[in-house]
């Protein structure tokens, strides 16, 4: 039963979004005085040809969701946010084979003045500020560099959380989030913590990042030892030109360290095709390798684009990543 009402609430949002969307529009939604709701989706679909593996038709992290906001009061509004994985390669939708499917859902409520209050699963603002401006230009989601030892898959959606974002004071933002999830073995109170700041001046932003991981399970049950992560992401965007340079720390209570230098650069011509490069140094105190990454994407609009991209892996950064040389081609549309 609860199946078939689900199934039947998402049919009539979506065919009501749909409904009242004016033709001259490009969004899929539906607004009023009592606020709006909006249904978007980004579906990513990759030919990918790893060295030692297979040639695999793939999902590129594909999803569905609906955002908006309630207008509570003159000063208040409530916002939200629900959104669902799509495997595009197998034809799986809303998966709940774990945490990695479930994206993304919060609530929150938002003053001009005060900024916004927000709770459920939702990005950091570590993955904001200092992760999303060089690793989202890349569309294969195996060769991210985000997920290290204690922190993997942790600074990117984090359940059970609670996340302050300030309003922009010339520019000056802060941000802050805390997991209180009331699972793991090793805390009965806060389970990590991020705080954070960005400064965005004409061309450029500079996001900086403290993150505090002292809880032991993270996706899949896996378990992780203990981390302090510092990082930093400086951006620069003019005209065509897109470069970043981003450097982030650990220290793992296991007594490793991990570190990461991390430099992008694009250029995006008038017709719409964007070559791109990108290469990390990767460290941990006893291996040290290279991860380099070049690629072009022709958009279409901002609504589709298609792409081609070449991952390589010198020996020591195919050890730490797990990973190797990669040549991938895909789609992805946007709504």
């Amino acid at each position: 039963m609860n199946t078939t009402l689900n199934r039947i609430f998402t049919a009539s949002v979506i065919a009501a979004a749909v409904a009242t969307t004016a033709p001259a529009s490009a969004e899929i939604a539906t607004e009023g005085k009592w606020g709006k709701a909006q249904f978007y989706g980004s579906l990513r679909a990759l030919i990918t040809k790893e060295k030692e593996r297979e040639s695999d038709v793939a999902d590129g992290i594909s999803r569905i969701g609906i955002k908006g906001h309630v207008n509570l009061s003159d000063e208040w509004t409530g916002t939200y946010r629900l959104e669902g994985r799509i495997v595009l390669d197998n034809g799986v939708i809303n998966s709940d084979a774990n945490d990695f499917h479930k994206r993304i859902t919060y609530i929150g409520l938002k003053n001009k003045e005060i900024g916004e209050i927000r709770l459920g699963k939702q990005y950091s603002p570590h993955y904001l500020w200092t992760i999303l401006p060089i690793d989202i230009t890349f569309h294969n989601p195996r060769h991210y560099n985000i997920r290290w030892n204690a922190s993997e898959n942790s600074s990117i959606r984090e359940a059970n959380s609670v996340a302050y974002f300030s309003p922009s004071y010339n520019g000056l933002s802060f941000g802050a989030l805390a997991e209180v999830d009331g699972g793991d073995t090793q805390s009965s109170g806060v389970d990590s913590y991020n705080i954070a700041a960005k400064y965005k001046v004409g061309s450029w932003q500079l996001g900086v990042s403290y993150y505090d991981r002292s809880d032991d399970t993270r996706i899949n049950d896996a378990i992780k030892p203990d981390a302090d992560t510092i990082a930093a992401a400086v951006q620069y965007k003019i005209n065509n030109h897109k470069a970043v340079v981003r450097y982030q720390t650990e220290d793992v209570s296991d007594g490793t360290e991990f570190n990461t230098i991390g430099v992008y650069y694009s250029y995006t011509f008038e017709s719409g095709i964007t070559p791109q490069f990108r290469v990390y140094n990767l460290d941990n105190g006893i291996i040290k390798g290279n991860q380099m990454a070049i690629g072009v994407t022709k958009k279409f609009n901002k609504y589709g684009e298609v792409f081609m991209e070449y991952t390589n892996y010198d020996d020591e950064a195919a050890i730490l990543k797990k990973r190797d040389d990669d040549f991938t081609v895909g789609v992805k549309l946007s709504f």
